[in-house]
């Protein structure tokens, strides 16, 4: 195998502590930092206490945290063991979050002291949940008491490393470094078992990697939930350089971070750049910043390249991939995702028809992808062989995106063959809104579908059929979806229909036919109703939390 790096994080870890222990690796926004010996050293505390609560190797343990140097901590103690971290998002809210932690078995959670209050919402749906490790900080008043079974302070338990120490072991790249959950298109979101190597896979085709130095600095703006917050880090260590972690992107402090810090490196989605190219503001002059991953482009990314003095690239991944499709340094066509990776790790793809015969250039297909290597991409679905065999199919990885090559070889994404919808940084399984929505008792059918917003990303607009009788209005309905949902998967517009279209045959709704329908006459827009301003006058909303596409 050839790379730049052919190590897995904790291995670098290690390294990095004998040979440069008082150099600081990674740094918060809010000021704490960690040397390498420093993050080796909370590593192996980590993982002690791992064993201490008796957590063995295969172990899945779900974690609810903020991204930052605890949380890198804990997913490195977890691998030092031979468990695996399944990292689940802090804004789930009653179904899906009790789905995502049930889906996983865990025995262990591992929460933020001011994410226990929304546990505790779904404490009676968890199955196998015997223990909550609540990690110290504000937001949790033991005194209090908790519904949630066996909870646990870091400070309760042993962490006798020297005694454990022949326990904990670097994992390789065939080792499942974490679980991360897809946008769940067709159904309730999977959960992705990700190897070592497709990390490693993802970092080394992310940026042209020999282009990065030591002398770098990352700035990691993804939640822990999205697999950039592993990644990332990683993908710094890879090249010796440094990682500042913010938990989830913030338009106003984007600039104020990449002074403060010298950031060098950083990844935006194209909706994120745009909105930093209409703030009049913009930074207080040139910076540290000339290295930025961007994806998807967007009409304007040649804009920023030249307004910001940064090079950018772009590439086409997913949770499940590992970046067989990359762009180098600005390219010519703002519509391409890139081209077919050369080199390690062998890469194929193909774009196919339903039954996987290959398109012509010019022509859609979904696109398919598979390695010569072994581990560079998921490992498959957990608990679920099902959708595991499924999108392998064949022998390739079926992605469930439509992309067209053009004769240059450049791949053009089209469209989501799986209905999700990207929104505000996070990919969006309309299956996952419309359950949620289905809960109220006044709606008895309804359908989510992508429309597009004043950015490259989209927004959700539900149509929704009511009970006989019915005189809930689209702001009541929107007010009850605010409250127990996810803020980015609210559905800005909502129109009340009479029957949704079907199909004769299968009777499936013809989501096709709702997208061109689109926003109409009688469509309620929540953005238009809260501030009296016209859709297009105000994109202050627009307060990205998300990170690269997953």
């Amino acid at each position: 195998m050839t790379s730049s790096s052919p190590e897995t994080l904790p291995a670098i870890v290690d390294r990095m502590a004998q040979s440069d222990p008082d150099r600081v690796f990674v740094r918060t926004v809010g000021g704490d930092s960690a040397t390498w010996r420093q993050l080796q050293s909370l590593m192996h505390t980590w993982a002690a206490r791992f064993l201490a609560l008796e957590v063995k190797p295969g172990d899945v343990v779900v974690t609810i945290l903020d991204a930052g140097i605890d949380s890198l901590a804990v997913w490195l103690g977890l691998t030092g063991i031979g468990a695996i971290d399944a990292a689940t998002n802090p804004e789930f809210r009653g179904r899906m979050l009790a789905y995502a932690i049930n889906n996983c078995a865990p025995d262990l959670l591992v929460v933020a002291p001011h994410y226990v209050s929304v546990v505790e919402t779904v404490a009676d749906q968890l199955q196998t949940v015997k223990q909550v490790l609540v990690l110290d900080g504000d937001g949790y008043d033991a005194a209090a008491g908790s519904v949630l079974p066996g909870i646990t302070r870091p400070g309760e338990v042993t962490t006798d490393v020297t005694a454990v120490r022949d326990h904990i072991r670097v994992p390789e790249f065939h080792d499942i470094a974490c679980i991360t959950y897809t946008s769940g298109t067709t159904g309730p979101s999977k959960a992705v078992k990700l190897p070592w190597g497709q990390l490693h896979s993802i970092n080394t085709g992310t940026f042209p990697i020999e282009d990065l130095s030591p002398s770098d600095v990352f700035y990691c703006t993804t939640s822990h939930a999205h697999f950039g917050s592993k990644s990332i880090p990683y993908n710094a260590a890879m090249v010796g350089a440094e990682v500042v972690m913010r938990p989830r992107f913030a338009l106003v402090s984007f600039w104020e971070d990449i002074v403060k810090f010298g950031v060098t490196t950083a990844m935006l989605v194209g909706s994120m750049a745009d909105l930093l190219l209409r703030d009049p503001a913009g930074p207080p002059g040139p910076t540290s910043l000339k290295n930025m991953f961007m994806a998807p482009l967007g009409a304007s990314y040649q804009q920023f390249s030249e307004r910001f003095g940064v090079r950018i690239c772009t590439a086409y991944n997913s949770t499940e991939g590992g970046v067989a499709i990359r762009s180098g340094w600005n390219p010519a066509n703002s519509k391409t995702v890139g081209r077919l990776r050369d080199g390690y790790p062998g890469f194929e793809v193909r774009l196919v028809d339903a039954n996987d015969y290959e398109v012509p250039d010019g022509t859609a297909g979904e696109c398919i992808v598979r390695s010569s290597v072994p581990w560079v991409m998921n490992a498959g679905y957990l608990n679920n062989d099902e959708a595991t065999a499924k999108a392998w199919r064949n022998g390739w990885f079926h992605t469930g995106d439509a992309l067209v090559r053009t004769p240059e070889g450049d791949y053009i994404f089209v469209d989501r063959l799986k209905d999700a919808i990207r929104r505000r940084g996070e990919n969006i399984s309309s299956f996952e809104v419309e359950a949620d929505v289905l809960r109220h008792p006044d709606i008895v059918e309804c359908a989510a579908v992508a429309v597009p917003a004043e950015t490259v990303e989209d927004e959700i607009l539900l149509f929704a059929v009511r009970r006989h009788g019915s005189t809930i209005s689209p702001q009541d309905l929107h007010e009850d979806l605010s409250s127990r949902m996810a803020r980015f998967m609210v559905p800005r517009y909502i129109e009340f229909v009479d029957e949704l279209p079907r199909t004769q045959a299968t009777l499936r709704v013809i989501k096709a036919e709702l997208r061109q329908r689109g926003i109409g006459p009688r469509t309620w827009d929540a953005k238009a109703a809260t501030s009296g301003m016209p859709v297009a006058a105000d994109a202050s909303e627009q307060l990205i939390d998300g990170g690269a596409r997953s």
